[in-house]
C-alpha cells in the first residue's frame, strides 16, 4: 500500500483504565484503540463485544522474546483485532512474533492472518540502528508507531515538545527519519505518539501539524480530549 502523508487517517488512542468505561462513539473517533500490556481479558472481551464498534482494539504486548505463548493465546480468545508490539529491535522481531501468531491463530481456529500487527520504535535503540529493511517482514504489519518520548528517557535527551520554537534534540531527529523511512519502503503508515505537553488544542494542533511535516500519517493520543482537538484538521 502507498502511503500519502497528506491522506487523512484517524489517530490512535493510548488507552488507560478510565477510557475503556468510554462511550463507543467517542472511541470511533480513533483508528485504534491500544490498551497497556496489563489490561484483564475481561475488559478486552467487553470492549471487543462493544455495539457499534468501528474501531480496531489493540493490545500492547511486552518485547517479542518475553511474550509467553499462554498470554498471546489469552489476548487472541478475548477477542482483539491486533498486537503492538513493544520495544520493537526490527525485523526479527517482528518475524518472531509472526511465527507466534501463526501457530496460536492455526491452534485457536483463527483466520490466518487475522491478528494485525504494529511495531512500536523508541524503547529500544536497536531496532533504529537496524539497517534491515521491514518491507516483506510479515504479512500482517500494519503501520509502525513512534514514541519520541520513550526514547528520550532512553538516552537521556530532551523530551520532544509541541512547541514550535524549541528545538528537537538530535537523537529524536534521527529516530522520526528511521521510522518514517521504514515505513515509507515497506509501504505502510507511521503513526507519532503525541508528546506529554501536548494539554491543550493548541500545543496539540502544533503537534500534529510538527508530526506530519515529519512525514507521519497520523498520532497517537493519550486522551479523548485530544482526538476532540483534533476532529476537524
Amino acid at each position: 500500500m502507498s502511503v500519502n502523508r497528506l491522506q487523512t487517517i484517524k489517530p490512535l488512542l493510548l488507552a488507560d483504565s478510565a477510557a475503556t468505561n468510554v462511550d463507543v462513539a467517542a472511541l470511533n473517533r480513533f483508528a485504534g484503540v491500544v490498551v497497556g500490556i496489563d489490561c484483564s481479558k475481561e475488559v478486552l472481551v467487553g470492549m471487543a463485544q462493544l455495539a457499534g464498534r468501528s474501531f480496531s482494539l489493540l493490545a500492547r504486548v511486552a518485547p517479542a522474546g518475553q511474550l509467553s505463548e499462554e498470554h498471546l493465546n489469552r489476548l487472541l480468545d478475548s477477542g482483539v483485532d491486533g498486537l503492538v508490539l513493544s520495544e520493537c529491535a526490527g525485523r526479527s522481531d517482528i518475524q518472531r512474533l509472526d511465527v507466534m501468531l501463526q501457530v496460536a491463530e492455526a491452534s485457536m481456529g483463527i483466520a490466518s492472518n487475522r491478528i494485525r500487527l504494529y511495531a512500536e520504535f523508541g524503547g529500544s535503540a536497536g531496532g533504529l540502528l537496524s539497517a534491515h529493511t521491514l518491507a516483506g517482514s510479515s504479512k500482517r504489519l500494519d503501520a509502525l508507531i513512534f514514541d519520541g518520548t520513550a526514547l528520550a528517557t532512553l538516552v537521556g535527551c530532551k523530551e520532544p515538545t509541541a512547541e514550535t520554537h524549541e528545538r528537537t534534540a538530535a537523537p529524536i531527529l534521527a529516530a522520526r527519519a528511521a521510522v518514517v523511512l521504514k515505513a515509507s519502503h515497506a509501504g505502510i503508515p507511521a503513526y507519532e505518539v503525541l508528546p506529554t505537553s501536548c494539554d491543550n488544542e493548541t500545543r496539540t494542533r502544533q503537534a500534529l501539524a510538527k508530526s506530519r511535516d515529519n512525514g507521519f500519517a497520523s498520532v497517537g493520543c493519550h486522551s479523548i480530549e485530544q482526538a476532540t482537538f483534533l476532529s476537524d484538521v
